[in-house]
């Protein structure tokens, strides 16, 4: 059975969170402060409220704080209800975890955080042969397999979408964490400080689908 409906869906929402790898090129080509930067009360309030909203699931709000306002498209949603069911799941498990704030390198600063969160292609990549295993199942435990399929003996698009939600529902609930530890650097432009993400923020953002 193939699942191309469902991924595609997840993907349509999330194509342009997908670019992050070129713009993170871009970050960093930033120049570096003039003099050297100590750790301020204004600095760590910035990395921390990034790591609340992480840590909340809200990757919306996150994109408020990075430098530029990258368009990374964190404030759509999936296009279909299994990518939204599948896209929902993943923020929700979005954990971060620290034991410091902000510390100073030189003349940058940054913020150093682990964080844990559902391996979404890990998950993508059980659902065909789940739904498989769940038709498989259903049909031999049928009285008469055939009153399940359409009149050419095939699979009916609707049953087809009754497998593949139950697959995903299991998949989800036996989802794999993965833990990536990030590191943000915090600049100060025009009296606001902003997180410079580095290339695991990204990919955590993206749901690491780039």
């Amino acid at each position: 059975m193939k699942i191309s409906k469902l991924v595609s869906g997840l993907f349509a929402a999330l194509g342009s969170v997908l670019l992050a790898g070129s713009i993170v090129t871009s970050f960093a080509a930033l120049s570096k402060p003039a003099k050297a930067v100590k750790p301020t009360q204004e600095a760590n309030a910035c990395a921390q409220s990034v790591l609340r909203a992480l840590d909340d699931g809200d990757l919306s709000k996150v994109g408020e704080y990075l430098y530029g306002k990258p368009g990374l498209g964190l404030d759509r949603e999936p296009a279909t209800t299994e990518g939204k069911q599948l896209w929902d799941a993943y923020r929700d498990s979005i954990t971060v975890t620290t034991d410091e704030y902000c510390c100073g390198e030189g003349t940058n600063i940054y913020q150093t955080a682990q964080v844990s969160a559902m391996d979404i292609a890990g998950t993508l990549s059980q659902l065909e042969s789940r739904a498989s295993g769940l038709l498989k199942q259903k049909l031999e435990s049928a009285e008469d397999p055939a009153v399940l399929l359409d009149e050419n003996g095939g699979v009916p698009q609707t049953l087809k979408d009754e497998i593949c939600g139950q697959a995903l529902t299991q998949a989800i609930a036996d989802a794999k964490t993965v833990t990536t530890q990030i590191t943000f650097q915090l600049i100060e432009q025009d009296g606001r400080w902003w997180a410079v993400p580095d290339q695991a923020l990204l990919g955590i953002l993206s749901g690491g689908l780039n």
